[in-house]
């Protein structure tokens, strides 16, 4: 069976953190490359640390697997498996994906060329008879 990924992302304000700091990197590396018109030591710490960063974003997706759902998070060390009997309601309003569990909500902005409907039709082919609840 085919596991579908959906890339997703943080709320506004978050977003504009987190991609502030990466540039920052970006930035301070650049500025120390240009000090000494050579590739010094500490301008290479801040190209890693900014493609670590930029991989850490990347690293943001959700996984529809046969038994459930898989939701990668920027800390690599963080990742969260939901089976279907957790889940009490899905809703995708726009660019909102909002799961709702027995005991939280789970609220993922969609990005704009996430394919939703292959959400929606992954839940009604294999999970019908569970009867999410799918607002589009």
């Amino acid at each position: 069976m085919k596991n579908y990924k959906i890339r997703w992302k943080p709320e506004c304000s978050l977003a504009i953190i987190y991609w502030s700091i990466t540039f920052i990197c970006l930035f301070l590396g650049l500025t120390f490359i240009l000090e000494r018109a050579e590739v010094h030591w500490k301008s290479m710490i801040f190209f890693f640390i900014f493609l670590i960063l930029v991989y850490c974003d990347y690293r943001r997706v959700i996984i529809f697997h046969k038994n459930g759902i898989q939701i990668n998070y920027a800390r690599f060390w963080k990742t969260d498996y939901f089976t279907f009997d957790q889940i009490n309601f899905i809703r995708i309003s726009g660019s909102l994906l909002m799961i709702y569990l027995k005991k939280q909500t789970l609220e993922m902005r969609l990005n704009k060329n996430a394919d939703k409907k292959t959400c929606v039709i992954f839940y009604q082919k294999r999970y019908l008879w569970k009867q999410f609840k799918i607002c589009i």
